[in-house]
């Protein structure tokens, strides 16, 4: 570590007395004790289902599934979730797994769609006037912020009784915990992988390997950034890269940082964002982008998938929900011209991730019964069938499983069109998964109550953006950098 360090952990007690008497009162109470007692799952049965699968022609298949049988709620339960997926072919995959839900056990689940760019406002407003839904499906910023603002109940016997039947992955749970307690039930993945052209590759580098260390992928850019006709212009560039202050860049920012072992906080919650391994990291984030195109200063997601679908950029490290773009291409060879690889790393073999996770509001805890539903629906959620609906059907390549049975040779996730086809790049990416890190986020869990404050603010993102602008010098940006994080810690 290279300057001073402040740390700020979560304060349970500072929480209440955000949350006032009504939170202590139920803990006190034992209303969230009843979170924790044993829940007995109902005996399961077998059940025959037909599920369609479309891959341009149709195809139908019996799929032998064990479901839990549930007896009838004591009183008809409805209960209202909110989600941040506004595209028409998600919520579709939402309808179809709260139908099926209720055809199983009579409980109606109604969802709610807030888009994201009002989700932070509308979730403290709510907890703040006790109008919260029964859950809410949620990033880890969000779930921070809800659990300052005291809204929520803590969640280890649901994560409990999921993890031993279905095994969610270590590195996922750890994103919901703090303070000796589970925040959040995870529901689905999103990852980064390194992305890349294989066609390219072997034309202007004579190889079908892809880069193993950030060294290889320098000298990979130099050779994919080519002039094709000779005309004294650049028609494919070397690499993808961002360098707006916006989140996208934020995203390129950590990935290449937890290659090399960098951070912003420690395990004990120190700023250490200015240390070797950042300076390190982004001086290559600073020589690739000698080879980027014309513009991508103001970039985000949507310019890099578009230059990559486009083949004016040869490789980059995205979200494998590219693979659905290059699927819907008309021509063949195209479709087949994009392949996945770990992230390249100098040291760490690491790459970013996101989980989505499910809150449970303290308003709900209130009624043990619809507290016991929401329990069900989530843990619904993670059985493969349904699992597969709620990640490869609601966003092929965008949305990932968070357990291990889920993708299981012959779970049902593999068996989807676009997720079949592109079956190396998936295995790829459930890989990742697996190794995923999320700043602010360590294998003891949450690091530093400021982090969802310092990424609000975007300072991996302006730190980039102030490298590969030239306002300043590699440590300068990072030094800067720190600063600006001990300047929130402390506020």
């Amino acid at each position: 570590m290279m300057s001073g360090t402040e740390k700020k952990k979560v304060n349970r007690r500072t929480v209440l007395k955000i949350a006032g008497g009504t939170v202590a009162g139920l803990i006190v109470g034992g209303v969230i004790g009843y979170l924790y007692r044993g829940v007995t799952i109902p005996p399961a049965e077998t059940i025959t289902v037909t599920k369609t699968v479309t891959e341009r022609t149709t195809v139908r298949e019996t799929v032998t599934i064990t479901a839990p049988t549930t007896p009838p709620p004591k009183k008809p339960i409805e209960l209202v979730y909110w989600h941040h997926e506004a595209p028409s072919h998600r919520v579709a995959a939402h309808q179809k797994v709260c139908d099926l839900f209720y055809k199983e056990t009579g409980i109606k689940v109604r969802q709610e769609v807030v888009l994201w760019g009002e989700a932070w406002t509308k979730t403290l407003a709510a907890i703040r006037a006790g109008t919260t839904p029964d859950f809410e499906l949620s990033i880890p910023d969000l779930t921070l912020a809800a659990y300052l603002a005291g809204g929520l109940v803590p969640v280890d016997d649901i994560v409990k009784r999921i993890d031993e039947k279905y095994r969610i992955f270590e590195n996922v749970k750890m994103t919901e915990y703090w303070e000796g307690h589970y925040w959040g039930v995870p529901v689905w993945e999103m990852v980064w992988t390194w992305i890349y052209r294989p066609s390219y590759y072997e034309k202007y580098i004579g190889t079908k390997e892809p880069p193993k260390t950030w060294d290889d992928v320098i000298e990979y850019a130099k050779k994919l950034t080519v002039d094709v006709d000779g005309d004294g212009k650049i028609d494919i560039y070397g690499m993808g890269l961002t360098g707006a202050k916006n989140l996208c860049t934020q995203e390129y920012v950590w990935n290449i940082m937890t290659t090399f072992g960098a951070s912003v906080f420690d395990d004990e919650g120190n700023v250490v964002f200015y240390s070797p391994e950042t300076v390190e990291a982004m001086r290559y984030y600073k020589q690739l982008w000698e080879y980027v195109p014309p513009g991508a200063m103001e970039w985000s997601w949507g310019e890099i998938e578009l230059a990559l679908a486009a083949g004016t950029v040869a490789q980059t490290s995205y979200f494998p929900a590219i693979q659905k773009r290059f699927y819907e291409m008309p021509d063949e060879k195209i479709r087949r011209d994009l392949a996945a690889a770990p992230m390249p790393t100098n040291r760490v073999q690491a790459n970013l991730h996101y989980p989505n996770d499910a809150i449970i509001f303290t308003k709900t805890a209130e009624d043990p019964d619809r507290l016991e539903a929401v329990a069900m629906f989530l843990e619904f959620l993670h059985r493969p069938d349904i699992h597969a609906i709620i990640t490869a059907e609601q966003e092929p390549g965008g949305f990932y499983p968070c357990n291990e049975a889920a993708i299981a040779p012959d779970a049902p996730f593999w068996k989807d069109p676009i997720i079949s086809f592109y079956r190396n790049i998936n295995e790829v990416a459930m890989e990742c998964v697996k190794r995923g890190t999320l700043y602010g986020f360590g294998p003891k869990g949450l690091q530093n109550a400021k982090m969802g404050e310092v990424s609000g603010a975007l300072i991996l993102a302006d730190v980039a953006n102030r490298i590969v602008s030239g306002a300043m010098n590699i440590e300068e940006a990072v030094k800067w950098g720190h600063e600006e994080i001990l300047r929130i810690v402390k506020g």
